[in-house]
């Protein structure tokens, strides 16, 4: 009997993949699943490829709320019935962990391999907004060795238009050139709000770092289209800075966590110095891929670990991906990241597939 496996990838840069046997059907690059435009084309798109037929499988994202998620909830629970009877089985993928497979699926690598996904956002095994991920994918499944520290995300979703946020959410009330554009109203607000017990989402994202420091910089306090603080702040980076910013991380919970703070510490000092924005830009790329490479390193050591996947929306950015690569080709690592495949979450059903075809 022909499996048939559907993989209903992402919500925000979603394209689906349907594999009959060895044969695969890519869906479209659609955007956000929330628009209805975009859901119609996801649906009926998938309904248009199977046809008469039933998934066997139906793979998706572990995000609750996700379009995508529910509807292939939907497929195991209602369109649920394969042959004789059976209701196809559901497999719940990680996001992160689809993303590093993405790259294994892709370039065709044996497990276990070293991944590295930076993105804005995922969810987490542990319910918690993931983005800062290092993680040792085997052939059953994936363990998380390290991750950026979690912060409070003031007003949840809201920092991803209003990035501003996260700054005070790392460096807490501190006075800050960049916050004179920011409504007085909404400032007191997300500092009482940060002093208060006010139950608040917690990230380990790297995108919102990004996010934060262009924001610092007084490049964008607030977004208008989506990554627009990091595109800004990857364009002023000045070519020839090697210096970064000092980082800490400690082992806690069996782990290795990042703790970004001292970067930002060292962005308000160069501030106050008048050190000029390009340089500091540069200065805080810097800072982010000696965050990887250090981590890397200490991770390998203990794994034995020679091969590193790449992935997620955060590797767009030229500056930073070009020489993390680079560093790591440099200490011998094999460094592996999407090619043929976007790095962002347009690779999250690839990575389903990859990941609920071996649990078969």
């Amino acid at each position: 009997m022909e499996t048939i496996l559907l993989a209903a990838g992402a919500d925000l840069k979603n394209s689906f993949l349907i594999a009959r046997g060895r044969r695969l059907l890519a869906g479209p690059r659609l955007g956000d699943l929330a628009e209805l435009g975009s859901y119609l084309k996801f649906k009926t798109g998938i309904l248009s490829r199977l046809g008469r037929r039933r998934p066997t499988v139906v793979a998706c994202d572990l995000h609750p709320g996700y379009f995508s998620t529910r509807f292939a909830r939907e497929a195991w629970q209602v369109r649920g019935r394969g042959p004789k009877g059976r209701a196809p089985r559901l497999v719940g993928v990680q996001h992160h962990h689809a993303h590093i497979a993405s790259v294994m699926q892709e370039q065709r690598l044996a497990p276990p391999v070293l991944g590295v996904s930076f993105d804005g956002t995922g969810f987490g095994t542990d319910g918690r907004i993931w983005g800062g991920e290092f993680l040792l994918v085997g052939r059953r499944g994936f363990r998380r060795l390290a991750h950026l520290k979690y912060m409070r995300m003031p007003g949840g979703e809201r920092v991803v238009r209003e990035p501003w946020r996260m700054v005070l959410s790392i460096l807490g009330g501190a006075a800050l050139p960049f916050l004179k554009k920011v409504k007085k109203t909404d400032l007191r607000f997300v500092r009482a709000m940060l002093k208060s017990d006010v139950p608040m989402p917690l990230t380990s994202s790297a995108g919102r770092l990004f996010d934060a420091a262009a924001a610092l910089l007084g490049v964008c306090a607030y977004a208008s289209y989506e990554a627009q603080g990091p595109i800004e702040l990857e364009r002023l980076c000045r070519k020839g800075v090697t210096a970064g910013y000092a980082h800490a991380s400690r082992r806690q919970d069996g782990m290795f966590v990042i703790d970004p703070r001292p970067v930002f510490a060292g962005m308000c000092a160069d501030i106050n110095e008048k050190m000029p924005i390009a340089v500091i830009s540069a200065k805080f790329h810097n800072a982010m891929a000696d965050i990887i490479v250090a981590t890397v390193r200490r991770l390998a050591r203990g794994a034995g670990l020679r091969k590193v996947a790449l992935s997620g929306g955060v590797f767009q950015n030229r500056y930073l991906a070009s020489r993390v690569a680079q560093r790591l080709k440099d200490l011998k690592f094999s460094v592996f990241t999407n090619e043929r495949l976007p790095v962002n979450d347009w690779n999250i059903a690839w990575g389903q597939y990859y990941v609920s075809g071996r649990s078969r």
